[in-house]
């Protein structure tokens, strides 16, 4: 394998700037004044507010104020209050770095805006999804919305909202690696802040060109802009950014090899994260001091340290980063020599990065390091895929960096063409000069042969010709060795020109041989791709009509369970229910004799014909939850609004929230989402323990949201017991049926969320 420095990924940390921060003192003095406020547009906007403030850490306050917000605002047609609530709700995914589930709510809140016409929200919408659309990674669109954020904010004269946004748009040009345009918008955003002494952003701003620094290799400013940062946020007692710039300073160090000072920020970032319970910060750290004991080959050292990175992210549900920690675990069991185990987890890495959708620049690090480990096995098959797959993402950088050479090459052979014809085009000037002297001298000859033949010059005239007969063949004298001595230098400096042009001639044609061969080589390496290609896609092929078939199967498997749903409702209902009737009815007619029978057995007839009706409400029940006809006959909403109002309201309040399901679903796709709601309200009232549950419905033109939270006990989702487990899997399979996703957060003590995305049908 490659040597150690370098092959080791190590993360730095910015973030976006928004409009608005996160404060507690603003949380506590909003939450004093709402319960003197009465239900109406005021308070409202003060709930709005403190959905806003939780979405930075506290997902269920966010959803339960949002949610209050939103049900008060359809109560109130009272629209701006509806479009606060939902851009909280984007907000708190845009923290959680989940950018497809922010998008629907930016777009839902923009189409309310365009009906009521706000510039100073459209401004905030239009930032909030340029964020979006980086975390996503379509940059164009990002910059589109930060340009139009931009001019509304310009003409409301809102210079801190600007700062923002040229902070947010430094990240994305940092990002597109043009890094020029990137530190000018830091430079006016800082600006900004320090003229308004905005001291609670500033410190991310350093932080962010502190980054940019580092990047290119200038640690000298990296450090500085970074230690800016610490002081700042330290000043301001920001300790989340302040964790971020000791923690993006300790990479500074790593990359300069001084590990001792890198553990010391590392360590003061931990202290810093902890307190303000920032787990993907503490996550980050992990990951970081891991990789400086890998580039020290302490791999033993390195495993625990990486372990408790991915514990962190497991137990956070977060995908970002877990590829390359999985990815530097696997190196670390290459080093202790354990192949296989470094195997499986560039298994686990790659098959996270797919699933992800990890950058180009990760993938590029899995491949090769794969690749080396496949070599040390003796799997060359393997190591020659995975060497391909890493040079597919390098041979472009490659291939500019050829080519670019090669023009560098010829562009100074044709300076050097130029310059001898200059020095020619002299020389030619010098001869011709000499031609002149020549010609002058053969004048001064024939004035002199024609005053020797003239008696009447005088002794005085004849001496100044003959001087100036002398002083010309001095003059032709001196401009033949100067001559001369120009020819020589000329024929040494031609040489010189001569050897240069040679040599760059061979240059030239080494460097049309290495394009020749480069090209050679690429043609056979897109042969080999072909060939590759074409046999994936008949597996691919071969695996989508698995798939297809698998798919049937499922649907069939619903299909025949539901059928069988159906048939045992039917059978409890008309069978068993029927005859629990007749036995009722044979019952009652003996109570006609009671007045015959003693008082024990009068009492015996009577208890038996209050089990007999109470089994009949509860075959009934057991027949209704089978095979509900609101399902059947008014759809999913109905279905469910009817199934909760079966349930002890006095021992659960359930709230339920329903939008956009004006007109049915296709039948398994109500099916199946009644039945998950059900099974997910049967685990809330079997194990939570919970006194509030709101379930919210909403339809949109992206799919599907359904939101299932409470208050309850909460759980460990990384380790539950069996049952409790085969339970949530039932549902994933089900919602992986519809090709949808579930998630859970969850925590103990905390309550549980259930999210779930059902896409466009």
């Amino acid at each position: 394998m490659r040597s150690t420095k370098g092959a080791i990924s190590i993360f730095l940390i910015f973030f976006f700037i928004n409009v608005d921060g996160q404060y507690q003192n603003e949380i506590d003095s909003i939450q004093k004044r709402i319960q003197l406020i009465k239900h109406d547009t005021v308070y409202i906007n003060s709930i709005t507010q403190l959905a806003f403030f939780y979405s930075f850490a506290d997902s269920t306050k966010t959803m339960q104020f949002a949610d209050e917000a939103i049900i008060l605002s359809n109560q109130y047609n009272f629209k701006p209050g509806l479009a606060n609530a939902l851009r909280s709700k984007a907000n708190y995914f845009i923290i959680k770095r989940v950018p497809q589930r922010a998008i629907p709510f930016i777009q839902q809140e923009r189409l309310i805006l365009e009906q009521i016409k706000r510039t100073p929200a459209t401004a905030a919408n239009h930032l909030i999804m340029g964020q979006a659309k980086s975390l996503s990674g379509k940059q164009q669109e990002a910059l589109e919305e930060y340009n139009k954020a931009e001019n509304l904010f310009q003409k409301l004269g809102n210079k801190k909202a600007l700062s923002a946004i040229y902070d947010n748009i430094g990240n994305l040009y940092t990002e597109k690696n043009e890094l020029e345009l990137a530190i000018s918008y830091f430079i006016k955003s800082i600006q900004i802040q320090e003229s308004m002494n905005d001291f609670k952003t500033i410190g991310a701003t350093q932080n962010n060109i502190g980054r940019l620094f580092y990047q290119t290799k200038n640690y000298p400013k990296a450090i500085e802009y970074f230690n800016n940062s610490i002081e700042s946020n330290n000043n301001t007692k920001d300790w989340r950014n302040l964790g971020i710039a000791h923690l993006n300073l300790a990479n500074v160090y790593i990359e300069k090899s001084n590990y001792t000072k890198a553990i010391d920020e590392l360590d003061k970032s931990l202290v810093r994260f902890k307190q303000v319970d920032f787990k993907r910060g503490v996550q980050i750290c992990y990951n970081n001091l891991g990789a400086i004991y890998l580039r020290q080959e302490n791999y033993e050292k390195a495993l625990p340290f990486l372990n408790n990175a991915l514990d962190i992210a497991r137990a956070n549900q977060t995908q970002a980063g877990v590829a390359l920690i999985e990815q530097n675990i696997a190196y670390s069991y290459a080093g202790l020599k354990n192949y296989s185990q470094s195997l499986e987890w560039y298994k686990k890495a790659e098959n996270t990065a797919t699933v992800s959708g990890a950058d180009q620049f990760t993938f590029g690090e899995i491949y090769n390091h794969r690749s080396s480990l496949d070599s040390l096995m003796g799997n060359y098959s393997s190591a020659l895929i995975y060497r391909t797959k890493y040079m597919q993402i390098n041979e472009k950088n490659i291939g500019n960096k050829v080519i670019r050479e090669v023009n560098e090459l010829q562009t100074k052979y044709e300076t050097e063409k130029k310059d001898f014809k200059i020095i020619l085009l002299n020389k030619s000037d010098s001869i011709k000069s000499l031609a002149i002297s020549n010609q002058q001298l053969a004048i001064n000859k024939n004035l002199f042969q024609l005053a020797q033949q003239n008696y009447e010059l005088t002794n005085a005239e004849l001496k100044i010709v003959s001087d100036s007969f002398l002083l010309s063949e001095q003059n032709k004298l001196l401009i033949l060795q100067k001559l001369d001595s120009s020819i020589k230098e000329d024929k040494i400096s031609l040489l010189n020109k001569q050897n240069r042009i040679n040599q760059l001639e061979v240059s030239k044609k080494n460097n049309l041989i290495i394009i020749v061969l480069t090209s050679m080589a690429f043609i056979l390496m897109s042969a080999y791709l072909i060939y590759r290609r074409n046999k994936l896609k008949q597996e691919q092929d071969y695996h989508q009509v698995l798939l297809m078939q698998q798919e049937k199967a499922t649907v069939d498997i619903i299909a025949a369970e539901e059928k069988e749903r159906k048939r045992i409702a039917s059978d409890l209902h008309d069978g068993v229910g029927q005859l629990m009737s007749a036995a009722w009815m044979n019952l009652q007619a003996l109570t006609s004799q009671v007045a015959g029978m003693n008082d024990e057995d009068a009492l015996l007839i009577q208890k038996s014909l209050a089990l007999i009706d109470e089994s009949c409400k509860e075959v009934r029940q057991v027949s209704h939850n089978m095979m509900p006809n609101a399902l059947l006959m008014k759809g999913l909403v109905n279905a469910v609004r009817e199934f909760i109002g079966q349930i002890d309201h006095r021992s659960l309040n359930i709230n339920l929230t329903a939008e956009g399901i004006d007109f049915p679903l296709p039948s398994h796709v109500e099916t199946v989402l009644y039945r998950v709601i059900q099974e997910s309200v049967n685990n809330v009232i079997k194990h939570a323990k919970a006194s509030e549950l709101d379930i919210s419905i909403l339809r949109s033109n992206d799919g599907i949201d359904v939101m299932i939270e409470d208050n309850g006990l909460g759980f460990d989702i990384f380790n539950l017991p069996i049952n409790h487990g085969i339970g949530l899997e039932n549902i994933r399979s089900r919602i992986q049926f519809l090709k949808g996703t579930v998630e859970w957060n969850s925590g103990v003590g905390k309550g549980t969320l259930v999210s779930i995305f059902i896409p466009p049908i």
